[in-house]
Order: structure tokens, then sequence, then C-alpha cells
């Protein structure tokens, strides 16, 4: 499966959905063509402890389980952020067959601009099995690409340090023409991810201005199984 672009044009429901990201862990998890500027994780970093970090657990995000129904990540959602159910949006991908809670969040991290999150449940479960967290793009065509990708610079910092393991780490790792970064992918022990990923998108032409850079921060409960639908074999 190849790596998706943000889709700048797009809305931000589409934005959403579980199939840009999913798509997106799987060909980072894949690592087909890897490019040579990609780093794998040192088995120290300058930004660590001298003491090993706890082994990292990725739970899901904040109050939100992996494995929540949908009532409950409303519950999460408004204490997290302390609004009300009316302002979380839900929407059906119809290929997929997940559904969406979709909230935007003002000021979610220091210099990013402001951010949707949208926790997705799943085809068959209709639980709680990814988060997407989208900054840049379409959620503020004005974000200062400078405080975007220091806010990149400063997540992977924070991650690098958390304890994930370093088999399978990626750090700065560009995808296809360079115009995606992967700036931080790890796992934890039950092989859970947390994905980062920067797009620049190219300029178009001379004559027509560059689209704005997205930022982009998953946390995934199974990679390379996500609870998504699929016509079987032999259909």
């Amino acid at each position: 499966m190849p790596f998706h672009r943000p889709a700048l044009g797009l809305s931000l429901a589409a934005l959403a959905l579980a199939g840009a990201l999913s798509g997106a862990a799987q060909a980072a998890t894949t690592d087909r063509n890897p490019a040579p500027a990609a780093q794998t994780a040192p088995a120290t970093t300058p930004n660590a402890a001298p003491d090993a970090a706890p082994a990292a657990k990725v739970t899901g995000f904040r109050s939100a389980r992996f494995g929540m129904t949908g009532d409950e990540v409303t519950k999460a959602i408004t204490k997290d952020f302390k609004i009300e159910g009316k302002d979380i949006r839900r929407e059906t991908n119809a290929t997929e067959r997940t559904t969406s809670l979709i909230v935007k969040v003002d000021d979610l991290q220091t210099g990013a601009g402001p951010a949707v999150v949208a926790y997705i449940l799943g085809h068959s479960t209709q639980k709680l099995f990814q988060v997407n967290i989208l900054w840049g793009g379409a959620v503020n065509p004005k974000v200062d690409p400078n405080a975007l990708v220091g806010a990149a610079n400063a997540l992977r910092n924070y991650f690098v340090g958390q304890g994930y393991r370093q088999e399978g780490m990626l750090l700065n790792a560009p995808v296809g023409d360079g115009s995606q970064v992967v700036v931080f992918r790890g796992t934890d022990g039950q092989g859970r991810m947390s994905l980062l990923t920067l797009a620049v998108p190219p300029k178009p032409s001379d004559d027509t201005p560059a689209l704005p850079p997205s930022l982009q921060l998953s946390y995934i409960e199974k990679p390379n199984e996500p609870d998504v639908f699929k016509i079987e074999k032999g259909f």
C-alpha cells in the first residue's frame, strides 16, 4: 500500500478518515525503498536521560483508550477538552465503514496552531482503534511553516525519550519524492504505533503559491490490521 499524501484540498472530514494514516503506517512499517537520509534511532540520544525511560505504552490519546465505545470516547473528549457533545462531529467513511468522532482544538501543541483530532471507531467492533491529529494544511491555511516544523521537531524529541522500542524506530525518514517525511515512528512492546509525518507539498508552478505544510500524528492500535471493511478473498 502506498504512502498516502495528506489531501490538502479535501474537507476536514476526508482528512480524518482512517485510510489516510493506516495506509501511511503500513507503508512506513514495511519500509519499501527507504531513502538514504532516513535515520534509525541510535542506542542512546543526546536528549536521553542517564537512566533508561520506562517502556512506552501506546494506549490511545489522553483519556481516550483503544477499545472504548463511541459513548466512552465522547465522554473522554468532553473531559479532556472541556467541550460539549454538540461540538463533536460524527462522520462515516463509506469505503472503510469506520466512524470518526471529530473535534477542533485551538491550542493542542504550542506554536503549531489549531488542530483537528479524529477518533476512529472500527468497522467490526465500533470501538476506538486509531486517533489522528492534524495541524496546518486545511485546518489552518495561514500556518507558519517554520512554526510547524518546529512543532514537529519538538514532538520528535519528546517521543525519542519515551521508551519506544529501538527496533524499527525511524527518525526524519523521507518517503517517495521527499515531500513526505516520517518525522518519528515507534512501537511499544505490543506493536502499537505512534507515527508523526510532515508533508511539505512541492510548489505547483512559478505562478502558483505553494500549498501549506501539514503535520499529522497518529496513535494506532494495530498498524498492520486496521479494523476497516475489506472484501474477502474469492469474491
